[in-house]
This record gives structure tokens, C-alpha cells and sequence, in this order.
């Protein structure tokens, strides 16, 4: 019997932990499927680019434009885009293909059997899940992260590397947690908050806010 293949839809720099911990896990990759055209910036690494690294180690997934995409059985769905697109694009296959989403959590990661996690969430390397934690639909957590026990992150949240939230605190939709950033315990962080990298919050965080530094401070209000 074949492995099931994962399906992603949309392209980010993110993409080539996707293909990592889909390998890791004993999955085909079967498709990147793009919704719109790929945007490269000067230091990205191009969709072609990593595929062509991928070919050394596997047989790199196809790829095929949304419009001419049909699911099939045996395939597993899952996001690429960690940016606010992730919602659009969810939203977008649900309302043309009603699609469930697969959950992807890296073998060396810990995820406590006390903890739930929602469809569509990926799971780094190395990231510890405490119990109790709640991750709603969509959740990107990155490699080396920790989240205490008890503590709620919602929709379409993203936690970069190496991050630290402590247990018992409440994330918001569509928070960003920038790379090596500590949220203390019993916090509540509102919708489209961001915190910045390395930033330590020792306080509630207003919804569509920035914050930064050591403690963190407001630094403005974002569109």
C-alpha cells in the first residue's frame, strides 16, 4: 500500500520544512499546488529552486495551478503560506472543494496526549506542545518552540523559531511570534498582534498591535 501524499497549497519560504517533516513521517510529496503566481524576493529561494534540491533526496512533487487542481484519494492537505493569505486561501478551498485539512507535527517534536491540535496545524522540529495547550485551525509553529501547558493559540497563528510562550495565556487569530520571542504566563495577546523577535512580554498585548524589545513596548498600531 502506497504512502499517503501531501498536497500543498501555496508556496513560502516555510516550504521546505513542510517537505522535511512530510519525508520525516513517511509521506510522498505529491503536489504544490499554486493559487497564484509565486512572488520571489531578492534573498527567497524560488519554488523551482528547492525542488531542484529536493530531487537529490526524492521525487520532487508536481506542480499545478488551483484552478486545474481535483482531489483524489490517498492525499493529505495542508497550507504553505504562513502569512494572512493562509486564511484567504483556507476559506478558498473549503468554498470549492470542502476540503479537511491534515495535521503535521515533525517525529521529533512532543506533543502532550493532553494537548489538542486543530486541522491544518504543522508542528515543527523539536517544538515541545504542553498539556493542556489548545492550537485552533492552522496554527504554523516553527522548529524549537515551546508552549506551556494550558495555554490557547487561535487561527492562523504563527510561532517563529525558537520561541517560548508560557503556559496558561491566551494568543488571539492571526498572531505573528517573532523569532526567539518569550511570553510570559497568564497573558492575553489579541487578533493580528505581533510580537517581535526576541521580544520579552511581560504584559497583555492589545489586537493589532507591535511589540518590541526587552520588556516589550508598544511600538505602533498596525493596519
Amino acid at each position: 500500500m502506497s504512502p499517503p501524499s501531501l498536497v500543498i497549497f501555496g508556496t513560502s519560504n516555510i516550504l521546505s520544512d513542510l517537505f522535511d517533516c512530510a519525508l520525516a513521517n513517511g509521506l510522498t510529496l505529491g503536489k504544490v499546488v499554486l493559487h497564484w503566481p509565486e512572488e520571489v524576493g531578492e534573498r527567497d529561494l524560488s519554488l523551482a529552486e528547492r525542488l531542484r534540491q529536493l530531487a537529490s533526496h526524492c521525487t520532487p512533487p508536481s506542480v499545478q495551478r488551483l484552478d486545474d487542481f481535483t482531489p483524489a484519494a490517498g492525499e493529505l492537505y495542508l497550507l504553505g503560506p504562513t502569512t494572512p493569505v493562509r486564511a484567504e486561501l483556507a476559506a478558498e478551498l473549503r468554498a470549492r472543494h470542502g476540503l479537511a485539512f491534515h495535521t503535521l507535527v515533525h517525529p521529533t517534536a512532543y506533543v502532550s496526549p493532553l494537548a489538542t491540535l486543530g486541522p491544518g496545524v504543522f508542528v515543527g522540529a523539536n517544538s515541545v506542545i504542553g498539556p493542556g495547550a489548545v492550537l485552533d485551525e492552522h496554527v504554523f509553529v516553527n522548529r524549537g518552540v515551546t508552549i506551556g501547558h494550558d495555554t490557547r493559540i487561535g487561527a492562523f497563528s504563527r510561532i517563529q523559531p525558537g520561541s517560548n510562550l508560557g503556559g496558561l495565556s491566551r494568543l488571539g487569530r492571526g498572531v505573528t511570534v517573532g523569532i526567539g520571542a518569550t511570553l510570559l504566563e497568564r497573558l492575553e495577546v489579541g487578533d493580528q498582534a505581533f510580537i517581535g523577535a526576541g521580544a520579552v512580554v511581560t504584559a497583555d498585548v492589545a489586537p493589532a498591535t507591535l511589540m518590541v524589545g526587552i520588556p516589550a513596548k508598544f511600538k505602533k498600531t498596525l493596519a
